[in-house]
């Protein structure tokens, strides 16, 4: 157990390394992250607006929560510019641009003696274009075939001399195994292994028959409840609902280890799955869990 710490803490110092020199982002990636900020940024703010009506907490919540949004999309167009071969500095015309209409908006319907109904909503109206217009544009810049000074989006650097590619993206069931065999590896053969890889297509096949081992796990309690309703047996009940739990966990469990297995699939540790809990953040971890591709270890070569 301790060895596997230890792995995964070595691995997550060298993912902070590579997020830090190696800072570009293809077209694929930023637009399925782009596409999940969005969403995300635009709840969570209909959320906090309508909490922050009755507490005062949620009201500075709520600038806390843009603060955070701008952050996420400053560092994603920063690293699109990148992956096209521009410096970032760009990026502060915009800030300066886009500040001042916000702040000229926000100032002119301050200025009512009676606040529109509407207001929160108007403003994060203005937000929504400012900030994500210009990023969507960013999506039709091409990308730098070569490695420029900002890295290489096609691979993940495992030290400043050596890098390893990725295997192009393909959600294809053209494998080794079927689905009955990917199936049984994960909720049997490899249900409590953390170590390993497990690919693209695996992470697909165990997310999309949740739903309905689940259901299977409803249908066994309901069945053995009606066994107990017709025999009268009192200790039925009890042994019914704890082999669901069980069932439940080991469920929710087989699931966790096969997302750990994806990240390291993705050659991520497995301490980054805590923040699917964070907002913004999970979106990026989304990424790495079903579209980013599995890393080959024969493509390791010199920078």
């Amino acid at each position: 157990m301790f060895g596997f710490i230890e792995r995964e803490q070595i691995l997550l110092k060298q993912n902070i390394y590579d997020l830090l020199h190696n800072t570009r982002i293809g077209r694929k990636g930023f637009l399925f992250i782009f596409v999940g900020v969005f969403f995300i940024y635009v709840l969570g703010n209909i959320h906090i607006n309508r909490e922050a009506t009755y507490d005062l907490y949620w009201y500075y919540v709520r600038y806390f929560y843009k603060l955070l949004g701008v952050c996420v999309v400053y560092d994603l167009c920063r690293r699109r510019l990148h992956d096209f071969g521009f410096s970032s500095n760009w990026l502060i015309l915009w800030l300066l641009i886009g500040g001042s209409i916000y702040i000229y908006y926000f100032l002119s319907l301050y200025s009512f003696s009676a606040l529109p109904v509407r207001f929160f909503e108007r403003i994060l109206l203005a937000e929504l274009g400012i900030l994500f217009i210009p990023t969507v544009l960013l999506y039709f810049l091409p990308s730098d075939v070569n490695r420029n000074r900002f890295g290489d989006s096609k691979i993940q650097m495992v030290s400043s001399t050596c890098s390893i590619g990725y295997i192009e993206t393909k959600i294809t069931l053209s494998n080794e195994k079927g689905i009955l065999e990917y199936l049984r590896d994960i909720y049997l053969y490899r249900a409590f292994k953390v170590s390993g890889r497990s690919k693209l297509i695996e992470a697909g096949i165990g997310i999309g028959s949740l739903g309905t081992i689940m259901g299977l796990n409803v249908n066994i309690l309901a069945f053995l409840l009606l066994i107990k309703s017709e025999m009268g047996i009192a200790i039925l009940e009890p042994i019914s609902w704890a082999i669901f739990y069980i069932l439940y966990i080991y469920t929710l469990f087989a699931v966790f280890t096969l997302l750990i297995r994806r990240l390291h699939d993705s050659l991520y540790s497995a301490f980054w799955i805590l923040l699917l809990v964070v907002p913004f953040a999970n979106v990026f971890i989304l990424y790495r869990l079903f579209i980013k591709g599995s890393w080959d270890v024969n493509s390791i070569k010199e920078i």
